[in-house]
C-alpha cells in the first residue's frame, strides 16, 4: 500500500533554492502578522496553501480594523464612499473613516469594501449600515459624508446623502474633492489639444497592454 509521506520528508526531496525561496516566503509573512495571532495556524510547512495565505490575511484585516476602531474610540466620524465595478464586472463599495484621533490629527481610514446587488441608495444605505453595526458604530455619529456627483449619492430626494441625514441631520454633504479635480482634468483635456492627445495615446496603450497577458508580462 503507498504510504502517506510527511510535510517533512517531502520538503526535503525540494531543490536549494525552492527551499530558499520558501523561506523568504514564510519569513516575510512571519514579519507581517508578528503583532496579530492566527489562532487557527496549523502544525505544517503549507504557507504557500492559498487557504494559509487567505486565513494571514484576514487576521491581519481584523486586527486592522480593531484598532482603527479603537482610535475612533466612538467619537463623531465623517464617510467617504465611492462604488464602481470590479474586473469581475461586480459592483463594489469602499467605507473610509474620516476622524480627529486623540492627538487632533485628521485621519483617514479604510475599513472595508463590500459587493452591493445594485447601486440604488437604499441598497448602498443598507450595505453601509451592515459594515457600521458590525463595527459597533452607528448613522447618529456621523458628522459629514463624501461621495462623488452621482444622482444615487447626491440626490436632493432619493440620493444617499438624503437617506443618512434622514438618520443624522448633522451629517453635513460634500461633493469629494478628488471627483472635482476629476472632472477638473477632463474639462482641460477637451480644451487643450496636447493633454487630449497624451490621454488618448495612453489609453490605446492600455487597450494593447490588456488585451494580452504576454504582452502585459513584456511590458
Amino acid at each position: 500500500m503507498r504510504q502517506k509521506q510527511s510535510i517533512a520528508a517531502a520538503f526535503e526531496k525540494h531543490s536549494d533554492q525552492t527551499k530558499s525561496e520558501y523561506w523568504v516566503r514564510l519569513n516575510a509573512s512571519v514579519d507581517v502578522i508578528k503583532p496579530f495571532v492566527l489562532k487557527r495556524a496549523p502544525k505544517n510547512n503549507k504557507m504557500t496553501s492559498s487557504d494559509i495565505q487567505k486565513e494571514i490575511v484576514t487576521a491581519c484585516k481584523i486586527e486592522t480594523i480593531k484598532a482603527i476602531i479603537e482610535d475612533l474610540n466612538g467619537d463623531y466620524f465623517a464617510l467617504l464612499v465611492d462604488e464602481s465595478l470590479d474586473v469581475s464586472r461586480k459592483e463594489k463599495m469602499s467605507i473610509i473613516l474620516r476622524y480627529i484621533d486623540k492627538k487632533g490629527s485628521v485621519m483617514e481610514r479604510f475599513i472595508g469594501i463590500v459587493h452591493v446587488r445594485d447601486t440604488s441608495a437604499l441598497s448602498l444605505k443598507k450595505a453601509i449600515v451592515d459594515v457600521l453595526v458590525h463595527h459597533s458604530l452607528s448613522l447618529s455619529s456621523i458628522r459629514g459624508q463624501c461621495y462623488d456627483g452621482a444622482s444615487n449619492m447626491q440626490g436632493y430626494i432619493k440620493g444617499l446623502k438624503k437617506l443618512i441625514k434622514q438618520e443624522s441631520r448633522s451629517a453635513h454633504s460634500i461633493h469629494c474633492f478628488a471627483h472635482q479635480l476629476q472632472l477638473t482634468f477632463v474639462a482641460i483635456s477637451k480644451k487643450c489639444v496636447q493633454v487630449g492627445e497624451l490621454v488618448l495615446l495612453v489609453s490605446n496603450i492600455l487597450n494593447v497592454l490588456g488585451a494580452s497577458f504576454k504582452r502585459v508580462d513584456e511590458f
